[in-house]
């Protein structure tokens, strides 16, 4: 009878949003559209889409190394690496992605002799993401009890063997919520390197935008592939996050 009646509140809700979009067409958009443009070029879209999945997987492969090293700098007893993590954090924190993506492509690369927009991509994501799972990292490592630690030591073990028997099986289960919920963001974000004129999906659908003139249609469609892709992350984190609550309920 629950999920009957939550099925149903959802496609009432639903049904809510689909007369919104439609008022807004009716009153905003051109009566007739015309997606011929965008069949034409089916194959070019598809691969610009290939190529955003592409570049958010190995950006958060990355980013997960690049997390798990600020904060080993963070936790260092050496000040000069402490704040060159903690610098490298507010550049990211104080800075927009799309300025970030800009710099590193026209100035960064350029410096170092990096031509390929697509490694640019990845890594610019990577090291902005990764300044994000760093906090994460440091938020699952302090929510471990104290008596952890002090059993750790009690028997003997090193720092290494802590974290690699005590810590970091406890963290990977607590930061699988969060690290899917960045998982979207990055898909998201991966849109910003548009302005690099990465071959990613939105900058495919700006192109045949400045080629048909059809700019609505290419939004649909723009929302349709990034919802495609972020809607299954999305119920993944909640998934995750009944999970991981239920068995942090029968620890207790």
């Amino acid at each position: 009878m629950k999920t009957a009646k939550r099925i149903a509140n959802f496609i009432a809700a639903l049904s809510l949003y689909a007369l919104f979009f439609y008022y807004v067409k009716y009153k905003s958009l051109e009566s007739g559209t015309s997606y011929e443009p965008y069949i034409q070029y089916r194959k070019v879209i598809f691969n610009g889409w290939v190529t955003t999945i592409a570049i958010s997987v190995l950006a958060l492969l990355a980013a997960l190394i690049v997390g798990l090293i600020l904060y080993w700098m963070s936790t260092s007893r050496f000040g000069i690496v402490r704040n060159l993590q903690e610098i490298h954090k507010m550049i990211v924190f104080g800075t927009p992605l799309v300025v970030i993506a800009i710099v590193a492509y026209y100035y960064i690369g350029n410096a170092f002799g990096v031509r390929s927009k697509f490694w640019v991509g990845v890594i610019t994501l990577a090291l902005y993401i990764g300044a994000y799972i760093a906090d994460i990292y440091k938020g699952a490592v302090e929510s471990i009890h104290i008596n952890q630690w002090q059993t750790a030591k009690m028997f003997g073990f090193t720092k290494f063997q802590t974290y690699r028997y005590v810590v970091f099986p406890q963290v990977m289960i607590s930061i699988l919520p969060p690290l899917a919920g960045q998982f979207a963001l990055t898909i998201k974000g991966s849109a910003l390197l548009s302005y690099m004129s990465t071959d990613e999906f939105l900058n495919t659908i700006k192109t045949v935008q400045a080629a048909s003139y059809e700019y609505s249609e290419g939004f649909v469609i723009v929302a349709a592939g990034y919802l495609l892709l972020t809607v299954p992350l999305i119920l993944l984190v909640r998934y995750l996050e009944q999970k991981v609550n239920y068995k942090s309920g029968t620890n207790i």
